[in-house]
């Protein structure tokens, strides 16, 4: 009865809680307010807070368990709240276990749809001043990204492409410069991603400064992936253009010209004098 009891607590209620061992929760629909988390003298307490988010990370390293924890809305709620809170100690374990939950290819569409204060908690993770935090938000991100389902949703995330960006073009570490680029190339893989991507400030430049391949950090695989998400855009650029002419063909059962594929390179004046 009592493991009953527990299934049905829930974070949006309008539960609230005088102890000081655990931070009040707010009205419904808002996640765990996080004010003062660890503003407490009580070192015992702070140190149970951290073993307690150590004890989720282990949990979810667990495929099964990651399946089931990511479903279960009070926890993901509270990992949300804590991945925002840069100041605390818990903060890289709640980052990590949210990277972890990324893992399992049936979590991907939970994460990015149903749990919503998830996709922005790992945004702003991406400004985090820890290494390791930063880190494992490309990470989430770039796993999050590989769902099909889920693309067209994240690049319309605010501010989800300016930070990939942002990490690609300035990370001092290899693994999260790479991380941040592999995302974006699976960003890119959504002929619908085409708008928000063009139309994120610096997104087009970032990646031809990656392909270009000049700066010292950048790796050849950096650089094919930023190639690889160039050429990819430019094929849904291509298949856009093409699209009218190509269904007239097929309904006269005839292949496209081979023209109709490559640029005429040709300027088209307006009445000017020879």
């Amino acid at each position: 009865m009592r493991s009953e009891r527990s299934k049905n607590v829930s974070v949006h209620s309008s539960y609230s809680n005088d102890s000081a061992a655990t931070p009040r929760f707010s009205g419904t629909n808002t996640p765990v307010e996080v004010r003062g988390y660890d503003d407490t003298v009580d070192e015992h307490l702070r140190a149970a807070r951290q073993n307690i988010f150590a004890l989720t990370l282990h949990l979810v390293k667990e495929k099964d368990n990651a399946y089931h924890l990511a479903r279960h809305d009070a926890l993901m709620t509270s990992l949300a709240a804590i991945a925002n809170y840069h100041d605390s100690p818990s903060h890289l374990l709640a980052i990590k276990a949210v990277a972890f939950l990324t893992r399992h290819r049936l979590n991907t569409k939970i994460l990015a749809f149903k749990q919503r204060y998830i996709v922005p908690a790992i945004v702003h993770g991406t400004s985090s001043m820890n290494d390791s935090s930063r880190l494992f938000c490309c990470y989430a991100l770039q796993n999050l990204a590989q769902d099909k389902s889920c693309r067209q949703e994240l690049a319309v995330a605010p501010g989800l492409i300016s930070a990939l960006c942002e990490r690609s073009r300035k990370a001092q570490s290899e693994e999260e410069r790479l991380a941040a680029i592999s995302a974006i190339k699976n960003l890119c893989d959504e002929p619908a991603n085409l708008i928000p991507m063009t139309n994120t400030p610096d997104c087009i430049a970032t990646l031809m400064h990656l392909a270009h391949g000049m700066e010292e950090g950048i790796t050849d695989l950096m650089q094919y992936r930023a190639c690889d998400a160039l050429a990819t855009l430019s094929h849904w650029l291509r298949k856009i253009a093409t699209s009218g002419q190509a269904l007239e063909n097929a309904k006269t059962k005839q292949p496209p010209p081979k023209t109709l594929f490559v640029p005429s390179l040709q300027v088209v004046p307006f009445n000017q004098w020879k």
